[in-house]
């Protein structure tokens, strides 16, 4: 580490000395970063890559009608009402409504989908996380162990105490030791064929519905995301709304802070399930959820300031062999870029390094080049009526963040008003007993 601050700090005091200014004539090349233009805006949710008045017109009315059916989609279950034939198959459980059962913290969560709309085709990119699967998974796992080891215990009870005892019966008798063994064996298949079937009788009665019931759910789950099961129904449905044929872009995520529609949704049905409320507290809660990646391992500027600062492609003529740091590189002396220069900086290399160990995997290189993939900054903000219960105060205003949402790249003002690429914005409304509230959020990348 030390010999790579000494050589920036020598490589930075000899291009300090480079002018900045250089006419034309002496230019060679732009070799610049390039900036990175990212391939959609998030101001907007729906995009058409046709013209048609009567599909415009409609958008928004179809935007608001899919969402609601999506959702209501996702939290589909079983009924279990009184005069229904499912109810022996998920017994027991209570009924639960649907409006309760929306803001069940263990449920798919979805976002708010992005439409794309071409003549004849629509193609529909959700990102949803299966907190269902998780719990009933876990539930199913429970039950099983407590299925197996109940039975084991019963089985180990059973063999000790009645049929080890079985062979102290013949003692008194003058048969042979085979015939004794015989014997014992027939007894003992006899009484565990009986007995053991009358255990697992009763045992099915009290525990065996449980399972069934948590891999009904399990599956009920599964298939929500099948194409061949219920995504057909669905598109059947939606069809008939638009007209055109359906494709599904179902993204699962393994957390929350990966999208701000489900953070933010997420923490206002939290909020609103809280008996005990201090909404200071829980947005501190929310904001303690979010881990920053480590530095080492996320994609930063680094040396590239060198590229961004100088545009001359003759910068290597003014580090002469002798004076340079990088002498001992043949092979980067020989260009006239800085290519090179700016790939040892980056990499660390040592005076060993060569073009074939530069070279890296292609697949790496194009993930690396991708922006926003990582978290930089989340800011949350809060209005409405969040204080204690049977309170007629004030609504509150409240917010907090945690790291930043400036933009740390190349500054490309393409998009129409004040948007930024690589913040993601949403806000999530709901009721509480006191009055209704709404979560603003921004999530920014890097």
């Amino acid at each position: 580490m030390k010999t790579n601050i000494t050589l920036r700090r020598k490589l930075h005091l000899i291009l300090s000395k480079v002018p900045q200014k250089i006419t034309l004539n002496n230019k060679i090349a732009d070799i610049r970063k390039t900036k990175y233009l990212p391939s959609f805006s998030e101001e907007w949710k729906d995009t058409i890559y046709s013209y048609n008045k009567n599909t415009i017109k409609n958008i928004p009315s179809h935007h608001l009608n899919i969402h609601k059916i999506i959702q209501s989609y996702f939290y589909l279950y079983f009924s279990n009402k009184k005069n229904n034939n499912n109810k022996r198959f998920i017994y027991p459980g209570k009924y639960i409504t649907m409006k309760r059962r929306r803001n069940l913290l263990r449920k798919i969560y979805v976002s708010n989908p992005d439409f794309q709309f071409t003549n004849n085709k629509a193609i529909f990119t959700l990102f949803t996380l299966n907190r269902e699967r998780n719990y009933l998974f876990l539930k199913n796992v429970k039950v099983n162990k407590k299925i197996q080891n109940y039975l084991m215990q019963r089985y180990l009870f059973l063999y000790k105490n009645n049929i080890i005892n079985l062979y102290n019966v013949f003692e008194g008798t003058n048969f042979s030791l085979l015939s004794k063994l015989k014997l014992w064996n027939k007894i003992k298949k006899f009484i565990l064929k009986k007995v053991w079937s009358r255990i697992i009788k009763i045992f099915i009665k009290r525990n065996l519905i449980f399972l069934r019931k948590y891999e009904l759910l399990f599956s009920l789950n599964q298939l929500k995301f099948n194409k061949l099961n219920l995504i057909n129904k669905l598109s059947l449905l939606l069809n008939k709304i638009l007209e055109k044929k359906i494709e599904y872009n179902i993204i699962n995520l393994k957390s929350i802070i990966f999208n701000s529609d489900l953070f933010h949704s997420s923490s206002s049905f939290e909020i609103k399930k809280r008996k005990s409320f201090n909404y200071k507290k829980n947005i501190l809660i929310y904001l303690g959820r979010v881990n920053f990646p480590d530095s080492h391992l996320t994609h930063s500027e680094g040396g590239n300031y060198i590229l961004n600062k100088y545009k001359d492609g003759k910068i290597l003529s003014y580090l002469s062999p002798r004076t340079s740091a990088w002498a001992k590189l043949e092979s980067i002396n020989n260009h006239k870029n800085l290519d090179n220069l700016i790939v040892c900086t980056q990499t660390h290399c040592n005076s060993h390094t060569t073009e074939n160990n530069i070279n890296k995997n292609i697949n790496k290189e194009i993930f690396n080049l991708i922006k926003y993939k990582n978290i930089e900054g989340i800011k949350i903000e809060n209005n409405g009526r969040l204080n204690k219960c049977y309170r007629a105060d004030r609504s509150v205003h409240y917010r907090k963040w945690k790291g930043g949402l400036q933009k740390t790249s190349l500054h490309s003002t393409l998009f129409r008003g004040n948007v930024n690429p690589n913040i993601s914005y949403s806000i999530a409304n709901n009721t509480r007993r006191v009055g209704s509230f709404a979560i603003k959020g921004w999530i920014s990348g890097k």
